[in-house]
């Protein structure tokens, strides 16, 4: 076979020099033990169940043998979604495939948990794997902030054309179209023209808006 069609690996499965002494034995050893232990890995959705929350997921890294073979891991299946939900609230995202993230193991076998969500007894002796993770999603790149930005906090699309901005300066929403279900509350009871006339207010009424004791009730 040609040198050129051997495929040098920079990170073998382990250290040749290792296996040649004591000490170098014991770090193989502990390395083994630590392969074994499974934390946080990058991830990608291959599937998303919106209703359940649930996603298969393909961890990115490949394990290498002492040969040099890559070995890709076994997809992951019905894995809980990062939602965020505290006081009655729920911050969800609507995730895709093809979406990037990381996996995090729980320290037990987590799959009567997920079924009770209450106190519990591990099914099985199980530890640290990462079949008993939670998927959190993360653009880890390919996105951009704009200087203006930099120091508010964003809801925003990946393209950027849709964004709610908060600053200390104030909120700032980029939308094609918004829709209000509801009532809305105005601190004050102004006219359209009044409302738009003040001091560092954005956009523009297209026609008019109906204010009755601070609360909009019409418009156009």
């Amino acid at each position: 076979m040609a040198n050129e069609d051997i495929e040098v690996i920079s990170t073998p499965s382990y250290n040749p020099a290792d296996t040649k002494s004591y000490t170098g034995f014991i770090d193989f050893l502990i390395d083994k033990i630590l392969f074994k232990i499974e934390k946080v890995a990058p991830a990608q959705v291959i599937s998303y169940d919106r209703t359940t929350n649930r996603a298969q997921v393909q961890i990115l890294y490949q394990n290498i043998t002492s040969t040099g073979e890559k070995l890709t891991k076994a997809p992951l299946q019905n894995i809980p979604v990062l939602m965020l939900n505290g006081g009655g609230f729920s911050l969800s995202f609507p995730v895709k495939e093809n979406d990037t993230g990381w996996v995090i193991a729980a320290d037990r076998d987590i799959s009567v948990f997920k079924q009770l969500l209450n106190v519990f007894a591990p099914n099985t002796y199980r530890k640290h794997q990462y079949v008993d993770s939670f998927f959190i999603p993360d653009k880890v790149n390919g996105f951009e902030i704009s200087e203006g930005e930099a120091d508010a906090v964003l809801l925003t699309s990946t393209d950027g054309n849709t964004k709610i901005s908060i600053s200390q300066s104030g909120v700032n929403i980029t939308s094609g179209l918004t829709s209000v279900n509801g009532a809305v509350n105005v601190s004050q009871s102004l006219t359209a023209a009044e409302l738009n006339a003040q001091n560092g207010a954005n956009g523009t009424f297209t026609n008019s808006v109906t204010v009755v004791n601070g609360i909009v009730t019409g418009g156009s």
